[in-house]
């Protein structure tokens, strides 16, 4: 299976060399059980990426495995 992107959040970031996740937005916007189960996804199943295209920056999953991804979407399906 090809890696999927599942955008989680997306920001601008300030003006800094540094690009930094706010936790508490992501927590707030995502909750703590989506955050809490993606993270503890073995990395060969999915990962948090984080990407800057522009002048944004986003968070994003990126799911390896299939079955993983049909899980992410039946528990928390928008």
């Amino acid at each position: 299976m090809k890696n999927k992107k599942v955008s989680l959040l997306k920001w601008r970031p300030e003006e800094s060399e540094y690009i930094e996740i706010s936790w508490p937005e992501v927590h707030k916007t995502l909750g703590i059980d989506q955050t809490k189960w993606l993270l503890s996804q073995p990395q060969n199943v999915c990962q948090l990426v984080l990407e800057r295209n522009g002048m944004f920056c986003s968070l994003v999953a990126e799911f390896y495995d299939e079955q993983a991804l049909t899980v992410y979407h039946l528990m928390w399906a928008k």
